[in-house]
C-alpha cells in the first residue's frame, strides 16, 4: 500500500472554484476579526449611501440653472408632473446649496472610502500573513518523504498563492455587500421619482443579468490547469538557474529556453482563451447597457419636449442608470476574479491541509549520547526493504564509523536516527529513550549533522553559524569559527562574520562551507554528531584540518562517521560495515584490517597503516 504522503497532490480533477475548502478556510480566519469587518462594512455602506445622493443633487442643480422645477400635477398623468419656472432668487439659492452639497458629499464619501480601504487592507493583510505562515510552517513540518514528489519551486509558488486573500477580503467587505445595497437602493429611488421612466430604464436588465451569469459560468473553466502550468514553469526556472553550471557544461541553454517557451505559450494560451470568452460576453453586455441609456434619453427627451420632465430629471435618471449597471458589471467582474482568487487560495489551502505533519511527541531526556539500533527494518517502498534488521550501538563520547559500499544503507541509517523516516519495525534508542516516542524536533535538536552538501543560506556568516542555535553570542560564534579553521576566511572576507554570503554559499570555497558547518555544530554543542561524507569533496590537506577541528570539540560528543575514505575512519573507536542492508563486519578498525574483509581491503587500497586510537 502506498504511503499517502508519497502520492503527488497535483493533477486532480478540477472542482468548482467556489468549493467549500477555500471559503471555509477564509471564514475560519475571518471569525477572529469580526469587529474589524463590522467597521469596514460601516464605512463601505456610508460612502455607498452618500454616492447615491449625488444624482438627486445634480437634478436640482441643472434645473436651477435652467430656471425650472416640477410640481405634482395629477391631471398630467400618473408619475408625471408639470414644469414651472423658478424665480431668480430660487435659482441662486438652489444652485448654491447644490454646489455646497456636492462638495461635502464628494469629500465625505471619499473619506469614508479611504477609511474602508485602510481597515479592509489591514484585516486582509493579517489574514493573508496568517495563511502564508501557516502553510509554510505546515510544509516545513511534513515528513521528508512528502518532498520526494514535489518540486521546491512549485511548492513555493503555491505558498505564494496565499497572497490572493487580500483581493477576496476586499471584494467581500467593500464591494459585494455595498454593490448589492447600491443596486436595490437605485431601483427604489428611481421608482419613487418616476415609475414609467424606471420601467424604461430597467427593461433590458433581465437579459443583461442573464448574460452576466453566463459569462461567469464560462469563465470558471481552466483555472486549475492554468495555475498548474505556472507552477511547472516556476519549477523549471528554479531548476535551471539552481544548476546553471550543469546547464552550461551540457550546452543546454537553448534547449532549456525552448522548453520554457513551450510551457509559457501553453499557459498564456489558456489565459488568452479566458480573455476571448470575456470579451465576447462583455461586448453584448455593453450593447445592452448603452441601449438602455438610449431608451432613457429618448423617452426622457420626449417628456422634456412635452414639458412633463425637466432636463435635470433626465440627467438624474441617466446618472442612476450608470450606477444601476455599474454594480451588475462590478459583481459580474468580481464573480470572475473571485473564481481566480479562490482557485489560487484553494490550492494553497489544499497544500496546508495535505498529509500529516510529523507528530510532536515527547521531549528528549538529557543524556550522554548512547545510541542503540535494535533489529531495525526499513524501506522506502513496500516492495524493497533497505535495512534488514540491523543492530548497532554507539557508545557515549566515542567515535563510531559506518562503512560499506555505496547503496549499503549507511545514509539511510543516519536518516532514521534523525527521524527523517520511521522504521518499519524494531526500535532506535537514544540514551535509553525510544525515538518513536520522542518528537522529531526534540531529537534533531540533540543531534548535529555535518554533510557533504550541507546548506549555506543567504545572510551573514554569523547568521549561518548560529542557525541551529540562534541565541548564541557573537563571541561564541567568533570562537567557533576560529576553532573550525575559518580564521583565514574571516581575514579574507571584507566584513568578517558580518559578511553576506550568497545562495548555496556563493563566495565561500568548498572547504570553507564544510568548516562553516562544523562551526555551526561547535556553537550548538550537540550530544551526538553525525558526519555524513563530511570530507568527500575535499582535498587531503583540507580533510586533515577538518579532522583536527572535530577532534578539538569539547566536551566531546558521540560521533557517527559515515565515509568512503579510510582516512576518516582509521581513528574511530568502533566500525560497523554494512552490506546489502545488514551488518557484515564490526569491531575496532585495528582488528578489522586483519580479517581480510571489506574494511581490510579499503585499508590496503588507501595505502595507509591503521593506527590504534
Amino acid at each position: 500500500m502506498t504511503d499517502p504522503v508519497e502520492a503527488p497532490i497535483e493533477r486532480e480533477e478540477e472542482p468548482s472554484p467556489f468549493d467549500r475548502s477555500a471559503i471555509h478556510a477564509l471564514l475560519g480566519m475571518a471569525r477572529q476579526y469580526k469587529r474589524q469587518f463590522i467597521v469596514v462594512s460601516i464605512f463601505s455602506f456610508l460612502y455607498t449611501g452618500l454616492d447615491l445622493l449625488q444624482p438627486l443633487v445634480y437634478r436640482e442643480a441643472i434645473n436651477a440653472v435652467a430656471g425650472l422645477f416640477v410640481i405634482n400635477a395629477p391631471a398630467a398623468g400618473p408619475g408625471l408632473g408639470v414644469v414651472v419656472a423658478h424665480t431668480p432668487e430660487q435659482t441662486l439659492r438652489t444652485l448654491m446649496i447644490s454646489v455646497v452639497l456636492l462638495f461635502v458629499i464628494a469629500v465625505t464619501s471619499y473619506y469614508f472610502y479611504q477609511r474602508a480601504t485602510y481597515y479592509g487592507s489591514r484585516v486582509a493583510s493579517y489574514m493573508e500573513s496568517k495563511l502564508i505562515v501557516d502553510t509554510f510552517g505546515h510544509v516545513l513540518r511534513m515528513p521528508l518523504r512528502f518532498f520526494n514528489h514535489q518540486a521546491s519551486a512549485g511548492l513555493a509558488r503555491r505558498i505564494d498563492l496565499c497572497d490572493q486573500v487580500s483581493p477576496v477580503i476586499h471584494a467581500v467587505s467593500q464591494q459585494i455587500a455595498p454593490e448589492a445595497v447600491r443596486l436595490v437602493a437605485i431601483c427604489a429611488i428611481m421608482l419613487t421619482q418616476n415609475w414609467k421612466m424606471s420601467l424604461v430604464a430597467i427593461s433590458l436588465l433581465p437579459p443583461y443579468m442573464w448574460l452576466a451569469r453566463r459569462a461567469a459560468i464560462r469563465m470558471r473553466s481552466n483555472l486549475d490547469p492554468y495555475y498548474q502550468l505556472w507552477e511547472d514553469i516556476s519549477s523549471q526556472i528554479a531548476d535551471a538557474i539552481g544548476e546553471v553550471r550543469t546547464v552550461k557544461l551540457s550546452g543546454a541553454e537553448a534547449r532549456e529556453e525552448e522548453k520554457l517557451r513551450g510551457k509559457s505559450m501553453e499557459a498564456y494560451e489558456v489565459y488568452l482563451q479566458r480573455i476571448r470568452t470575456s470579451h465576447k460576453y462583455y461586448l453584448s453586455q455593453v450593447a445592452l447597457s448603452n441601449l438602455s441609456k438610449a431608451f432613457v434619453l429618448g423617452y426622457g427627451g420626449w417628456l422634456v419636449l412635452r414639458h412633463r420632465l425637466t432636463p435635470g430629471d433626465v440627467v438624474m435618471f441617466a446618472a442612476y442608470l450608470d450606477r444601476l449597471y455599474s454594480p451588475i458589471d462590478a459583481l459580474n467582474g468580481l464573480a470572475v476574479t473571485l473564481q481566480e482568487h479562490l482557485t489560487a487560495i484553494r490550492r494553497a489551502v489544499k497544500l496546508k491541509d495535505s498529509g500529516d505533519p510529523e507528530p510532536a511527541g515527547a521531549s528528549l531526556r538529557e543524556g550522554k549520547g548512547r545510541v542503540e539500533f535494535r533489529d531495525v527494518r526499513f524501506g522506502y517502498t513496500p516492495e524493497r526493504e533497505v535495512l534488514h534488521g540491523i543492530n548497532l550501538t554507539l557508545q557515549p563520547g566515542k567515535v563510531t564509523a559506518l562503512a560499506g559500499p555505496s547503496g549499503a544503507g549507511k545514509t539511510t541509517t543516519a536518516d532514521l536516527l534523525l527521524k527523517l523516516f520511521e522504521p518499519w519495525s524494531g526500535e532506535i534508542l537514544l540514551d535509553g529513550q525510544p525515538l518513536s516516542e520522542a518528537g522529531a524536533s526534540s531529537v534533531r535538536a540533540a543531534i548535529g549533522v555535518v554533510a557533504s552538501d550541507g546548506a549555506v543560506f543567504r545572510g551573514t556568516l554569523a547568521e549561518n553559524i548560529r542557525y541551529k542555535r540562534p541565541g548564541a553570542t557573537l563571541e561564541e560564534v567568533h570562537q567557533a569559527a576560529l576553532s573550525a579553521g575559518l580564521g583565514r576566511a574571516l581575514d579574507r572576507l571584507p566584513q568578517g562574520l558580518h559578511t553576506e554570503v550568497g545562495e548555496n554559499g556563493v563566495g565561500l570555497s568548498l572547504g570553507e562551507r564544510q568548516r562553516l558547518q562544523i562551526a555551526r555544530m561547535l556553537v550548538d554543542k550537540p550530544r551526538l554528531l553525525v558526519l555524513d561524507e563530511a570530507t568527500a569533496n575535499l582535498d587531503y590537506a583540507t580533510e586533515l584540518d577538518i579532522r583536527a577541528a572535530l577532534e578539538a570539540i569539547s566536551p566531546r560528543p558521540t560521533m557517527l562517521v559515515i565515509a568512503h575514505r579510510f582516512t576518516m575512519m582509521k581513528n574511530a573507536d568502533y566500525v560497523y560495515v554494512l552490506r546489502d542492508g545488514e551488518v557484515a563486519e564490526e569491531g575496532p578498525p585495528s582488528e578489522l584490517t586483519k580479517t581480510g574483509g571489506w574494511f581490510a581491503e579499503l585499508a590496503r587500497e588507501s595505502g595507509e597503516v591503521p593506527t590504534l586510537v
